[in-house]
């Protein structure tokens, strides 16, 4: 157990300034969407009036994705090990790469834990607000947010883990700019051709009063945000990207050279 709490806390002592950095912004932009709170603009629907259902999917949508982006984001630990020399270093040390993988995942998890902590906590303070249950899109904006980015970090992890000196680390990453790159182009390419994002240039703007979105479709796009069902396939996706995760971090960490 000593070994797994040295472990953690040997990570969270090197990433603790960009931990500060996105703690900061996530307290201000929160602060931000409390403004209109802190106004006295933004109170409980009277009877008979519909609660501001956009309102709250805007405000708290808006925290719980950067907290979600923010918690399963890359900490930086990798290139800082690479550059500085203590990877290599690292494979004649006691810890396996299986115990430094379990420490890699125990970090990110309490990561995660923490800003969806804080994500809960404003979530609630406009639930009792408006009188208005957001917990439930907040925790699905939240988590469907953290396994975007951790999918990210996965496929980050499993290519820099080719480098072992500077020089390689700055092949790989310019081969991950130009991959992504790529993949940017694909996506365009495809949405252009698709139509996707066509925008009908004959069609008449919107009449005061009227949405986008029709409410039905929009009460509908919510409901199905909200829901348990959705809850449910998020935490699958999110078991199998942790595992995956861990996984990867141990390939990373193995002692492959002579």
């Amino acid at each position: 157990m000593k070994m797994y709490s040295s472990l953690v806390f040997r990570e969270l002592k090197l990433t603790r300034r960009r931990f500060l950095l996105m703690l900061i912004l996530f307290l201000l932009l929160a602060l931000l969407m409390l403004t209109p709170i802190m106004l006295g603009g933004f109170s409980k629907p009277d009877e008979g009036e519909d609660t501001p259902v956009e309102i709250i999917l805007l405000f708290v949508g808006t925290v719980s994705l950067t907290g979600g982006f923010l918690a399963g984001t890359n900490n930086g630990l990798q290139k800082a090990d690479i550059s500085s020399g203590w990877k290599r270093y690292s494979y004649v040390l006691p810890p396996t790469a299986r115990q430094q993988a379990v420490a890699d995942l125990l970090v990110k998890l309490m990561l995660i834990l923490f800003f969806g902590l804080l994500s809960a906590a404003f979530a609630m303070i406009y639930s009792i607000t408006a009188d208005y249950n957001a917990f439930g899109l907040m925790l699905n904006i939240y988590l469907g947010a953290v396994c975007a980015v951790m999918l990210i970090d996965v496929l980050y992890s499993y290519i820099i883990m080719f480098a072992k000196t500077k020089n390689d680390l700055a092949v790989v990453g310019f081969i991950a700019f130009i991959g992504a790159g790529l993949i940017i182009k694909v996506v365009n390419l495809f949405s252009v051709r698709t139509g996707l994002f066509k925008k009908d240039k004959a069609a008449d703007p919107p009449a005061e009063g009227d949405h986008l979105i029709p409410d039905e479709a929009f009460n509908k796009f919510v409901n199905a945000l909200g829901s348990g069902k959705t809850t449910l396939c998020i935490v699958i996706a999110f078991a199998v990207l942790c595992a995956l995760f861990f996984l990867v971090m141990w390939r990373s960490r193995e002692r492959r050279e002579p």
